[in-house]
């Protein structure tokens, strides 16, 4: 930008302090002389940047305006003065969230969920009014001098309403330590980016380092390829329910992640209330272990279904040094990789039917081809659609055997995904997860027959919410489907009635 900056703005704000710089505009502290107030103005450079450095300074203009939050940056005004745009905003104290983390590392557990939760509300806030942020990350997340988090710069935002007209093929858009796998392969711009954006930044505060570390290129591949390492194999404090909203939000396929900001910041505004009933908002970390424990970099290596999985088994018991201790059961599970072909025959005898389960009742298939929409869900209390096949002949398809980590891990990540999106019963979920514990951890003593039976009762659990209008189509029946598991029982009612 010229040396010559004029001292006043569209004969209103008087520039006074230059307060930011990037390539394509300067941030200004100035004063409204017709409101007697102090504002920040964004003058954009006419230099640079061209007719697409117009369009996308006037489309965050157009994005920010439409957005009243208080969480949400305050647009006061927007227009050119000669050949300079500009946009005047409310003028923050504070810093932003990179700053914060860059003088004090991870943030203890309740102050990250508190400001993780108003980020999600502002998000929630810019979804309803139509704006996809695209860049989430803590840069554009400004912590205030009075604790209020306030979401900035919607330069790469658009409206889902609109085509992204000015994303070029083969170009990616966004930070790369922040990207969703759908904007790497160009069709992103849904709610859900912003929700795997917040994931990262949500790792970022309670370990130190986002999911994903490396160069640009090595960053792309992860995103897309790898499962990230559990938050809880660094930071033994996170609880684990905090573990799996996280988890859940870094879900590769968008589908899988939590149906809606909304629900996000609920979820991280519970965690903190109750970390600060414990008291762990005087607790802060002395040390983050730098280098996932044995395991965690081979998990991150390997592609499991639709859901990162992870190191959670323990869902059902409350946040504590249990936590720790399923996450070492976990790893210890490897050791008892062929018993696996027990458990799943075993689970397949329930979920389809077969075997000793002969005496159940006929039913017929669910149809996979419904999935859990992206919007907020029905209450579990209503009771899903089901079209049965023509024929009533169960499958007996067998799972094909894996690690039982992998395996048991997948499932219980698909408990959680299920639960995010508000497709399962809150009680039937947390059954779950608890059963799924408890068959790893006889697996690990060597019960490979107590293990089967827990599994087992699991499908009956799950058999009898499906009947019950407990369990709706989602990324936990699309598990059992793609494990070639079918759900005993479904669909009896109807064939009662008939």
């Amino acid at each position: 930008m010229p040396d010559v900056t004029p001292a006043m703005i569209a004969g209103r704000y008087v520039l006074i302090e230059l307060i930011g710089q990037g390539g394509m505009a300067e941030v200004w502290r100035g004063h409204d002389q017709r409101l007697d107030v102090g504002v920040a103005v964004k003058i954009m450079n006419p230099l640079t940047g061209g007719i697409a450095a117009g369009e996308r300074f006037a489309r965050e203009s157009k994005a920010a305006a439409r957005i009243v939050h208080p969480n949400v940056v305050t647009v006061l005004d927007v227009g050119q003065d000669e050949q300079r745009r500009y946009l005047v905003m409310e003028l923050l104290t504070g810093r932003s969230l990179a700053a914060e983390l860059a003088v004090r590392g991870p943030l203890p557990v309740a102050e990250a969920c508190h400001l993780l939760s108003q980020a999600a509300a502002g998000l929630d806030a810019a979804h309803r009014a139509g704006v996809v942020h695209r860049d989430v990350k803590p840069a554009n997340l400004h912590l205030t001098a009075d604790g209020r988090l306030k979401v900035v710069d919607f330069g790469l935002a658009h409206m889902a309403t609109e085509a992204s007209r000015l994303t070029t093929v083969g170009t990616i858009i966004g930070t790369p330590a922040y990207l969703a796998p759908e904007q790497i392969d160009g069709s992103g711009g849904e709610a859900a980016t912003d929700i795997y954006a917040l994931g990262c930044v949500a790792y970022e505060l309670l370990c130190g380092r986002p999911p994903f570390t490396g160069s640009p290129a090595e960053l792309v591949y992860q995103h897309v390829h790898h499962a990230p390492a559990p938050p809880g194999n660094q930071r033994p404090d996170i609880p684990i329910e905090l573990e799996r909203l996280i988890l859940a939000m870094l879900a590769k396929n968008p589908a899988d992640r939590p149906a809606g900001a909304e629900h996000v910041r609920q979820v991280f505004g519970a965690v903190a209330h109750a970390a600060r009933a414990r008291g762990r908002h005087a607790h802060q970390p002395t040390q983050v272990t730098p280098v996932p424990p044995p395991g965690a970099a081979r998990a991150r290596e390997t592609r499991v279904l639709d859901a990162p999985p992870s190191g959670i088994l323990n869902a059902g018991s409350p946040p504590g040094p249990g936590s720790s201790d399923g996450r070492r059961l976990l790893l210890q599970v490897a050791a008892a990789v062929a018993a696996i072909a027990v458990i799943t025959l075993g689970a397949t005898a329930v979920f389809s039917g077969s075997g000793d389960q002969a005496a159940a009742p006929p039913s017929a298939t669910p149809s996979d081809a419904d999935r859990v929409s992206e919007q907020p869900q029905p209450p579990a209390t209503a009771k899903p659609s089901v079209r049965p096949t023509p024929s009533p002949t169960r499958t007996s398809t067998r799972p094909v055997a894996r690690d039982p980590r992998t395996w048991l891990v997948a499932l219980d990540q698909a408990v959680s995904a299920q639960q995010a999106q508000g497709g399962i019963d809150g009680d039937v979920a947390g059954k779950a997860h608890e059963k799924i514990r408890e068959a790893a951890k006889k697996l690990v003593e060597g019960k490979t027959r107590e293990a089967r039976e827990k599994i087992q009762e699991l499908g009956k659990d799950l058999a009898e919410a499906r009947r019950e209008g407990k369990l709706a189509d989602g990324p936990l029946t699309q598990f059992l489907n793609r494990s070639g598991l079918v759900l005993a029982g479904e669909g009896a009612e109807e064939e009662d009635d008939d």
